[in-house]
């Protein structure tokens, strides 16, 4: 008989919540217009839009014109970062100096690394276990001087470490810019996040719709358009919103919030049980995250094993895990995360992240981790012969 399927990638993607499609539909149906148009379908579906845009706005304790609707966090990462680059570079009338961490999303060193080509200075600070920014990097960096802008995750999608933030203290005056993605409706909403100039969240990691995200700008924010468009949004991205998928966020995120300290409870209830499901197979692995991290992320390393075989092993066995990123032939490429961390690029290689969603009950944690213990027991087996 065929086993069930078990994910556990909730870090890369999520279900959309029952409430929230709804929302979505009945947005969708009911209020088809472009929301530009003056005509009374046009006014009708601006309607929706700005009372999303509110409510959002209520949660994020901003005015609803800082809220800028994305297609998600890559998007409104290169906005952001790239739009208060080009501004404060002008302002200052010379390149930047950026730091970021080593640990940071594709989406942000990615943009990050377009502005270091184009001549701006950016220092990398170094990560210790789990990819949290260690303090002697931070204070290296801050005796060669004061940045011009910070780049910062809340939480990162791989270990679950949670950045220490409070950092940014000593540079009150420095713009910063925040990942907020995987930290929203995991953890409770901290000021160090809310004080970023620009932040962005994304829609499919919170049981909302893929293809919608959140910016928001800061109305103290330096910033200029990098897109050229009918204007809308403050022209920060122009182009014709989509006030269905504008509700449906707002509905997931006022949902997300409301259940963070449920959330937060169960998914640690659930990592305990699948921990102690894997022990009781096998101990021969290594955690990557850290008891302070994310409630729902786990980041283990079979060290020996061949990571082109761990993590199709356990799509065989019904186990829906992931790795830091993937390549083009499907094997898994070894996570710079870990790397950064101190990993050798073996061990980064032979890593796994499972994550748990709203959804996860203690007993598929359990049959979760006992499965994985077993897969992991037969590539041991195999390694040695």
């Amino acid at each position: 008989m065929a086993q069930s399927r078990l994910s556990f990638d909730a870090n890369a993607d999520t279900p959309i919540h029952p409430l929230v499609l709804e929302a979505w539909v009945d947005a969708e149906q009911n209020y088809p217009g472009n929301p530009a148009s003056l005509h009374r379908e046009g006014r009708r579906a601006q309607g929706v839009l700005e009372d999303a845009r509110s409510r959002v706005a209520r949660l994020l304790q901003c005015s609803a014109k800082e809220i800028i609707f994305t297609s998600g966090a890559t998007e409104g990462n290169n906005l952001a970062l790239l739009g208060m680059a080009d501004a404060l570079s002008e302002q200052f009338g010379r390149p930047l100096s950026i730091w970021t961490s080593l640990a940071e999303h594709p989406s942000v060193l990615g943009p990050l690394r377009m502005l270091q080509q184009k001549g701006h200075l950016l220092t990398l600070l170094p990560v210790g276990k789990g990819g949290e920014i260690s303090n002697e990097g931070w204070e290296k960096a801050a005796a060669e001087g004061t940045p011009d802008l910070i780049a910062l995750q809340w939480a990162n999608n791989e270990t679950g470490v949670v950045q220490p933030l409070h950092l940014l203290q000593h540079f009150p005056s420095t713009p910063f810019h925040c990942d907020a993605v995987q930290g929203f409706g995991k953890l409770p909403l901290h000021t160090d996040v809310l004080r970023a100039e620009t932040l962005v969240l994304s829609g499919h990691k919170l049981y909302a719709p893929k293809g919608v995200g959140i910016l928001r700008v800061s109305e103290m924010a330096l910033i200029h358009t990098i897109l050229g468009g009918g204007g809308q949004q403050n022209g920060v991205r122009p182009g014709t919103e989509s006030p269905a998928l504008a509700a449906a966020l707002a509905l997931a995120l006022e949902l997300a919030m409301e259940e963070q300290r449920t959330f937060a409870k169960k998914a640690n209830q659930c990592r305990r049980v699948f921990l102690d499901a894997l022990h009781e197979k096998t101990s021969r692995f290594q955690e990557n995250h850290t008891s302070k991290g994310l409630p729902n992320t786990l980041n283990l390393t079979f060290s020996g094993l061949d990571g082109r075989m761990l993590l199709p092993a356990c799509d065989a066995q019904g186990l829906g895990l992931s790795a830091g990123s993937a390549c083009s032939s499907g094997a898994p490429d070894p996570s710079p995360v870990l790397q950064a961390a101190g990993l050798s690029r073996e061990d980064s290689r032979s890593s796994v992240r499972i994550s748990f969603d709203r959804n996860t009950t203690k007993e598929e944690a359990h049959e979760g981790g006992a499965r994985l213990g077993e897969t992991v027991l037969r590539l041991y087996e195999i390694a040695l012969r």
